[in-house]
């Protein structure tokens, strides 16, 4: 068991369950139909992420965090909707950024294969956002 790729996946596994409870806390507060199911489909997903994440950790020997990232915390000191949705979709990229980082020195041809899915449909899911966001109201 490689304990630094364990270790990077359940940083990414609290990041997916923060980013799911901050997209149901976000769904509720949005007036605009279209929004809330966005932010809908998109906790969706991110809690599709977070158990797959904990497949692969149990599949390389380990047992999963249960634990949820800090992220929830920081969205809710923020006052307005636009600012938390902003916050979300860089909180997003940040995903991204480190599933791009780690690819390269992986060698494990599954998890590889669900990272990269993984980073797609966060990059799909901000495209989504970021087009409601510029297209109305909230």
């Amino acid at each position: 068991m490689d304990t630094e790729v364990v270790e990077f996946l359940n940083t990414l596994g609290e990041a997916e369950r923060a980013g799911g409870r901050v997209l149901h806390e976000l769904e509720q507060a949005a007036s605009s139909l279209e929004l809330k199911e966005l932010l809908r489909k998109a906790g969706h997903d991110e809690g599709y992420w977070a158990g797959q994440i904990g497949a692969h950790i149990r599949r390389l020997g380990a047992e999963p965090s249960n634990k949820t990232g800090d992220f929830v915390e920081k969205v809710r000191a923020l006052t307005d909707l636009r600012s938390k949705i902003e916050l979300l979709n860089r909180g997003q990229r940040w995903v991204i950024r480190k599933i791009e980082e780690r690819l390269p020195s992986l060698s494990d041809a599954p998890l590889k294969a669900f990272l990269v899915v993984m980073a797609k449909g966060h990059q799909t899911n901000i495209q989504a956002i970021d087009d409601a966001l510029k297209s109305g109201p909230l």
